[in-house]
């Protein structure tokens, strides 16, 4: 691995740009060709009786960003050092992506049209030929993890339960028996 694909947002020069240009995870690239951005709410329904769903609840769904991404091989980078230690930019703009995918760690992508938080790279679409020799156009598609709120309560150290709790009287349970060996019984004892 040429460069740590994970980087200190808040360092100069990168923190003056990390909100203004379009950016995936703080690395800066040539292009970006096109950026679809997908919010969905989940209606849920249930049916009835009547034959008709009724709706009683919805929820906003993960959010989706789908970038084509480009990159040349004869143009200088917007950030001195960021794609450097390959034989080529594109090839290791190809291989920042491929390492951001596979840490797993949820990045920010800052949009013109937002910011999005805890993202993370779904998937990477890369066809090479020989348009692509000196650059990269690629397809990357981020969603949006859900992070839960975990948050801490104190309880009674006291047992739910005393000796002073009333438990009411104990009675003797009978086992559940057949109806044929309760006939059976009952012909023996004479009734």
């Amino acid at each position: 691995m040429a460069q740590n694909p994970i980087l200190d947002l808040n360092s100069p020069p990168i923190s003056s740009l990390v909100y203004l240009k379009t950016n995936i995870g703080g690395w800066f690239f040539d292009a970006f060709l096109r950026s679809t951005h997908t919010s969905r709410l989940k209606i849920t329904d249930h049916p009835v009786q009547t034959g008709a769903a009724l709706t009683d609840h919805s929820y906003l769904e993960p959010q989706e960003l789908t970038m084509e991404i480009g990159m040349s091989d004869a143009a200088a980078g917007l950030i001195p050092g960021q794609f450097t230690g390959g034989w080529s930019r594109s090839v290791q703009a190809f291989k920042v992506l491929k390492e951001l995918q596979a840490i797993r760690v949820p990045i920010q992508v800052h949009s013109r049209l937002g910011l999005y938080q805890n993202m993370l790279i779904e998937e990477i679409s890369a066809p090479d030929d020989f348009t692509t020799l000196n650059g990269l156009r690629c397809t990357v598609t981020l969603r949006e993890i859900i992070v839960a709120q975990v948050r801490t309560v104190k309880i009674s150290s006291k047992p739910a339960i005393t000796d002073r709790a009333n438990r009411g009287k104990g009675e003797p349970v009978n086992e559940n028996k057949s109806i044929l060996v309760e006939a059976g019984l009952k012909k023996l004892i004479g009734r």
